[in-house]
Parts: C-alpha cells; sequence; structure tokens
C-alpha cells in the first residue's frame, strides 16, 4: 500500500502536461506494480468513457486492482495531492508567474514536451495492443485519415471518429481475410 501512494504521489508531482502526457509515466510505474499491459489497455478505454481527469481515473483504476477498494482510494489522493499544492502556490503568485519570461518559457516548452510523450505513449499502447498481422497497416490508415478529416476537411471529434470507426470496418471486412 505505501509502495501505491509513493508511486502515485510521484506521479501526480512529475506528471506535466494533463492526463494524456502523463500516461506515459502512468504506465511505467503502473507495470512495475502488477499491471499487465492488457489491463493497461483497458484502463484507456476505461479512461475514455469515465467522467473526470484521466491521471484520477488511472488512479483509481490502478489502485483497485492492485489493493481493492483502499487501493483505489489512497491511490486517487496521491494523485491529487500535487495538484492541491501547486493550485495554492500558482494562485498565491500567479502574476509574478505569468508574466515571468523564464517561466513563460517553461510553459513553452512544456507544451512542446506534453506532445512528444502523448506520442510516444500512443506507440506503446500501438505496440502492447495489437498483435495481429496486418495492424501497422490498419495503424497508417487510420492516421493518415485522421490526419486529413481533422486538419484538411476541418472535421469535428465525433465525425472523424465515425470515419476511423468506418475505416477500421471496412479494414477488418475486406483486407484482414486477404492478408
Amino acid at each position: 500500500m505505501i509502495q501505491l501512494f509513493l508511486t502515485f504521489l510521484k506521479i501526480g508531482f512529475l506528471g506535466f502536461g494533463g492526463g494524456y502526457a502523463m500516461l506515459s509515466l502512468i504506465y511505467e510505474n503502473a507495470t512495475k506494480i502488477g499491471i499487465t499491459p492488457l489491463q493497461f489497455s483497458d484502463l484507456n478505454a476505461l479512461d475514455l468513457l469515465a467522467p473526470g481527469p484521466i491521471a484520477v481515473n488511472s488512479a483509481t483504476y490502478v489502485g483497485y486492482i492492485t489493493q481493492g477498494l483502499s487501493g483505489a482510494v489512497l491511490a486517487t489522493i496521491a494523485v491529487c495531492i500535487s495538484s492541491f499544492l501547486f493550485s495554492h502556490l500558482l494562485y498565491k503568485y500567479e502574476t509574478f508567474l505569468l508574466t515571468h519570461p523564464v517561466f513563460k518559457k517553461f510553459l513553452n516548452l512544456t507544451k512542446i514536451s506534453a506532445i512528444g510523450i502523448i506520442a510516444s505513449v500512443a506507440v506503446s499502447l500501438i505496440y502492447d495492443s495489437f498483435k495481429l498481422e496486418g495492424e501497422p497497416l490498419l495503424i497508417s490508415i487510420s492516421i493518415f485519415v485522421l490526419i486529413y478529416c481533422r486538419f484538411k476537411q476541418k472535421m469535428g471529434v465525433l465525425p472523424s471518429m465515425a470515419v476511423i470507426a468506418t475505416v477500421g470496418i471496412l479494414y477488418g471486412v475486406f483486407l484482414i481475410p486477404v492478408l
């Protein structure tokens, strides 16, 4: 239980860039305390369905899987402690920090780093989740179609998801038997 608490306390303090950027840190630490890659994939699917921050949902899930209900509560509290502390400090020094050039540069670099971290998590999840032949082709097609829909056609998130789902279905119906 102590290891679970310290793990999510660390994740809370080191997880910059929001929930998706924290996924690689959560994945690395969750697998060390007993979560399998398949369970982590399930966690990501549930994160999309459950309301609330990804870090909190992840902590609750990992805590519950590894230690039961008390683990879920403990991990959730641990991951939230840093947010309470940072919020208090940022509120107290908000004007100074938001106008300071070094802090502004730090925020810009953090945003850029978060994109790279999210991409690395996506690649790790794809590698751990899809072991069937032909999957790299589906992933490549899906990424291309998603970029085209979102940025070239300016489609919203839900229509883009519908298009990607259609691509996956068509791929499964027409291409997998051929491969």
